[in-house]
């Protein structure tokens, strides 16, 4: 984050940039700061770039919050990559080789080198702000015991393009787009568990399973994506189940009322 904050606020000195870094984390001082990280029980914090910008206005620096939140997400983000070797931006990779444009399959260096370049791809801006939409649209959901196909990454991906999400100074996350790796990358730093996806033929895919709840999500998307197919599918599904709870009340009303006239 300090290399992060020295390239976008090359004007504010260095001293203020970490003593904002550590406020935005909740310590009194980079040095406090400095201490959690290398104890062997740092704390889980919450990034507030609201207390970075107001420590470096006091200072006579004017900021934006964005790239305060744009640090602490790479940080985040290449947490995940560490723990995650084969996660990259289109999702998780089985290390198959493809076709090269000769036809040739790559050879196993040139599978590798695809790797690191997906990977890069992961931690550049606009996919920070892909995966940071992801992470507050996430927040809506809660980790279940069972990890069920119905929470997939590539239809959660979809949901969280929808999501309407801005930073706490109220300017816009993200670009409508959320790439499958940003999703998959969010879903893991918020602690969800997954399964690998098996294509048609039983390979594994690019798509993972999460431990969520199949009537979260359904609601989610239902509520962020309201003319999506899905949710005028289960608009129709209620709506006969309705007319048919009615049918069955009014019939039995009538079949009694013929009883009692006999």
């Amino acid at each position: 984050m300090k290399t992060d904050l020295a390239r976008a606020l090359p004007d504010v000195k260095s001293s203020h940039r970490v003593e904002g870094l550590a406020r935005g984390f909740g310590f009194r001082t980079y040095a406090a700061l400095r201490a959690a990280t290398l104890s062997g029980d740092a704390p889980i914090v919450t990034a507030d770039g609201r207390a970075f910008t107001n420590y470096l206005h006091e200072h006579r620096f004017s900021v934006s919050e964005k790239c305060f939140y744009l640090a602490a997400g790479r940080a985040a983000l290449q947490s995940v990559l560490r723990r995650t070797p084969n996660l990259g931006i289109h999702g998780i990779y089985s290390g198959r080789p493809e076709r090269i444009s000769s036809g040739a399959l790559e050879s196993e260096s040139e599978v590798d080198a695809r790797l690191v370049r997906l990977r890069e791809e992961l931690i550049e801006d606009a996919a920070i702000e892909e995966f940071l939409m992801s992470l507050a649209m996430l927040g809506h959901l809660q980790p279940t015991r069972t990890v069920r196909k119905d929470a997939w990454s590539y239809r959660l991906k979809e949901i969280a393009e929808k999501y309407s999400c801005t930073y706490p100074n109220g300017g816009k996350i993200g670009r409508g787009y959320v790439s499958n790796g940003s999703l998959i990358a969010a879903a893991i730093h918020a602690g969800f568990r997954y399964e690998i996806c098996l294509d048609g033929s039983g390979r594994n895919s690019l798509n993972v399973y999460f431990n969520m709840s199949k009537r979260e999500v359904d609601d989610l998307d239902c509520e962020i994506r309201p003319n999506h197919a899905f949710a005028e599918s289960r608009r129709w599904r209620d709506e006969r189940r309705k007319i048919e709870a009615s049918l069955r009340r009014n019939y039995g009303l009538r079949r009694a009322r013929l009883k009692t006239a006999m």
